[in-house]
């Protein structure tokens, strides 16, 4: 007989796969993308992927066993896994890193360590503590317990000492035991008795018989309202039953007693209902948009990317619903991409109308057991069979018999249009005829932590390939790579400069703040220009939006006598000035104190609050506009899953007039009564220290713009500035793309910057400074060796500290297409000796590519 062996692939930031022997027993169960139960290390289990199945002994002895297998069917597909080895080969990143990014935790299942009574025990109990003595009683009673049972039993959280003191007198033994966190939801299930569904006279004759005594009133209802509420598939919710029927449990029970009814358990989607039927008949498109259409279509033929240049306003979105609706009609998935998750809301209600069930939404706010939920649904599209797991040992699963079978109907949805930001690139498509970056210039598609740091625009490009599915790149102001890939031939290019409904672009003024600030023409941090216009828009009863990308009330508390402000003791960074909450707060670590009376420095109390943020803008709105609804967009007022969601809707159905915000506010949302756009501390995006912030600036303050008077209204855009002649706010105001686009690519050509050539950035982090800087000199000047004249540092980053960690960085610039993979290779090479070196051990190195 043969041995067989498989290669796993395991969630851990570990630069190989590892290879498991397979028992005789499992040999025909264990299939290619499943998961299966390994040993790792010393005791940890672990369910990683089989990549692949041979009868290559190792060399190396003592190949561990394969422990159980956990799914029947595969999870991941195989081009899935074509992107995760182009993702960890271009991002100079571990394929298990990967892994850990792409599945969703409820699928990651993890060890779990069990407390068992040693079996040579004697119950020799004198030399046990007290805390000793409490576990051995709780494991007379019970055949294990967990890590985390024990510190309830005892009352202390380190518990380790304890275990530690027991194992060695031989009074426990520890295991591991693999858990699965994924349990699926149940509900019950009210069905009509297979006696009453087949004889529907049986069943009038029983509703006379009820309604005949007062006694069985409850019960009649009860079943007049199961017989209005059910649907084709013969089965209402309970919890449903008894709203609408008012009536009792127990009234219930007695026809399922009385087998009248019956009630079934089944698996519940966590997911929130999706309209059934389409709302919309047909996607109309204006004669510019038809062009715009026919031009993708034809440019497809030859370019796999196609790039469209439209201006805001112009109806991007009902181009990318006609070319879904084309593709879906093939049978085909479509990937919509969108930058934030603030996004989704709007956008998945105007699919929803048209494409009806077929719509998903993923994201990293849903759950983790909705988004296995979602994962399988993206599965099983084009595919008869279920994703399953057999719970085998102690791992529990979904089986395919009861995600198909015993399952509420909804269950069995499959996505065909997926809508979600980076995360969603890396579910399991199978048959992606469509991928669509919306936004595509936005910075939001970059990950910067954890690894892989990639970016989702780029690996999307990647993923048509892998599909054969072309890729459509959207924007009204396209990231300075897309538009050098188009001058240099490699993508296609349509333009679509007239607004949708023929709306006017908004007029945008610039307001000089010194000068109004001299004349007394400010109120607090608004001009009386601004405000002007903004009274005279509610006056009109159309909206208004307040840009400004700083959140919280004040930047930082300064103490005017000894010249210092309150720092983070974590990161070297001032406290922000939280006004609702009382607090001086940090946004890196969120280290926060209560904001002192005098001055922690000098215990003076002359101190002020300087700058503002979104907060302080709100505060100073409600006093000079009582009388109007005001709200806020950031990142303290939309942790929870449906705040955006919320505020947004609110702001569409004109029940609020004013939304202050931070970037949330630029990106793609559509409004049809706003009129009115301020831009506050437009100098904070100008002057930030990084060769992307002119473009980056200019993208932020036209996409803001481009949410004014996108239909009938009129609409202004206010820009405060203390630099007017900028010469971004020139190319704002005449919205000259082309413009920006030739000044900033000569500046990058002339000094070897993206996307002219390619950059990488290494950062090392430790919490000793002086190791930090040993290390930094120490790998750079290797790296200078490899590559003479393309290395920049080592220096410290604007902020030089973060979390405790000292960072210190070093950029290498390569000459584009010129022996690129050679030279990651060598890169590679040059970082994995310096971790080898025993004094350097400890400092994290972490590789960005393309930054």
């Amino acid at each position: 007989m043969l041995t067989h062996f498989v290669n796993i692939l395991l969630p851990l930031p570990l630069p190989t796969i590892f290879t498991y022997r397979v028992p005789y027993n499992l040999d025909n169960q264990i299939q290619i993308g499943a998961r299966v139960v390994v040993h790792f290390g010393k005791n940890k289990l672990y369910a990683g992927l089989v990549m692949l199945m041979h009868t290559d002994a190792p060399s190396f002895p003592n190949v561990k066993y394969v422990i159980d297998i956990v799914d029947t069917a595969p999870i991941v597909t195989e081009k899935q896994v074509e992107l995760w080895d182009w993702l960890a080969d271009y991002y100079l990143c571990h394929k298990g890193e990967v892994m850990a990014a792409a599945m969703p935790s409820g699928l990651k299942l993890a060890g779990e360590t069990l407390i068992m009574l040693h079996p040579n025990f004697d119950g020799e109990i004198s030399t046990l503590t007290e805390r000793e003595l409490k576990i051995t009683e709780a494991l007379s009673y019970r055949q294990h317990i967990t890590v985390a049972e024990m510190q309830k039993i005892v009352g202390i959280q380190k518990i380790f000492p304890v275990i530690k003191s027991l194992v060695e007198k031989k009074v426990i033994l520890t295991t591991e035991e693999i858990k699965n966190p994924y349990r699926a939801k149940k509900e019950s299930y009210i069905f009509l008795h297979d006696d009453y569904l087949s004889d529907e006279s049986a069943l009038f004759e029983l509703l006379d018989r009820l309604s005949a005594s007062k006694k069985t009133e409850k019960q009649t209802q009860l079943l007049l309202a199961f017989l209005m509420l059910k649907k084709a598939e013969n089965s209402v919710k309970r919890a449903e039953l008894l709203k609408k029927s008012e009536c009792s449990l127990s009234s219930l029970q007695t026809l399922i007693n009385n087998n009248v009814l019956v009630q079934k358990e089944l698996q519940s989607s966590r997911l929130r209902d999706v309209f059934s039927v389409s709302e919309i008949s047909e996607i109309k498109l204006s004669q510019v948009q038809q062009q715009s259409f026919l031009q993708i279509k034809e440019l497809f033929k030859h370019f796999s990317v196609v790039l469209l240049h439209g201006i805001t306003g112009c109806g991007k979105t009902e181009i990318y619903m006609k070319m879904i609706d084309e593709v879906l009609a093939q049978g085909k998935q479509v990937l919509y991409l969108l930058p934030e998750i603030a996004l989704t809301s709007q956008i998945v209600n105007r699919l929803q109308k048209y494409f009806g069930k077929r719509v998903g939404v993923y994201h990293s706010r849903f759950n983790e057991f909705e988004r296995v939920e979602i994962w399988n649904r993206v599965l099983q599209h084009n595919d008869s069979s279920v994703y399953g797991s057999s719970a085998r040992g102690s791992a529990e699963a979904c089986s395919a018999e009861a995600c198909s079978a015993e399952a509420e109907p909804q269950l069995n949805y499959r996505y065909s249009l997926i809508l979600g930001a980076r995360s969603a690139l890396l579910l399991p498509y199978k048959n992606l005829g469509l991928i669509i970056v919306d936004e595509e210039h936005d910075a939001s598609y970059k990950q910067n932590d954890p690894a892989p740091r990639y970016n989702a625009r780029d690996a999307a490009v990647m993923l048509g390939k892998l599909h054969h599915a072309p890729v459509l790149l959207g924007t009204a102001t396209p990231s300075l790579e897309t538009y050098y890939n188009v001058k240099q031939g490699k993508y296609g290019l349509v333009e679509l400069f007239q607004r949708y409904a023929d709306s006017q672009l908004p007029e945008i003024w610039i307001e000089n703040v010194p000068e109004a600030r001299r004349q007394k023409k400010m109120e607090g941090d608004l001009s009386h220009f601004l405000i002007d216009n903004m009274r005279a828009a509610l006056e009109r009863k159309e909206q208004v939006i307040l840009f400004q990308n700083r959140r919280g009330y004040a930047v930082r508390m300064y103490c005017n006598t000894c010249q210092t402000m309150p720092h983070c003791i974590h990161c070297d960074v001032t406290l922000t000035y939280h006004k609702k909450s009382n607090l001086l707060k940090c946004h890196y670590c969120g280290y926060a104190i209560a904001v002192p009376d005098q001055c922690p420095n000098c215990q003076s109390v002359d101190v002020e609050m300087k700058g503002f943020g979104t907060e302080k803008i709100e505060e100073t709105l409600i006093q000079l506009f009582p009388d109007a609804k005001i709200a806020r967009m950031d990142l303290d007022t939309t942790r929870s899953k449906s705040s955006y969601q919320k505020i947004i809707s609110d702001f569409e159905k004109q029940h609020t007039n004013i939304l202050v915000g931070t970037q949330m506010v630029t990106k793609g949302l559509d409004f049809d009564r706003v009129s009115v756009v301020g831009i506050l501390e437009a100098d904070n995006m100008l002057t930030f220290p990084d060769f992307r912030a002119f473009e980056r600036a200019f993208q932020v303050m036209a996409q803001v713009s481009g949410r004014a008077g996108r239909k009938e209204v009129k609409g202004k855009v206010i820009i405060q500035s203390y630099q007017p002649w900028h010469p971004a706010l020139k190319y704002v105001i005449g919205n000259d793309y082309i413009a920006m686009y030739e000044n900033q690519i000569e500046e990058r050509k002339k000094y070897r910057y993206p996307p002219a050539y390619r950059m990488i950035k290494i950062t090392l982090k430790h919490n000793d400074l002086e190791l930090v800087n040993k290390a930094a000199a120490e790998i750079a000047t290797e790296l200078k060796k490899s590559f003479p004249k393309q290395v920049l540092g080592p220096e410290f980053p604007l902020i030089v500290r973060l979390q405790n960690q000292y960072l210190k960085e070093i950029w290498i610039k390569f000459a584009k297409n010129y022996m690129l993979k050679k030279k990651k290779e060598l890169l590679q090479k040059i970082i994995t000796i310096f971790q080898t070196h025993s004094k350097f051990k400890q400092v994290r190195v972490v590789v960005n590519v393309d930054c």
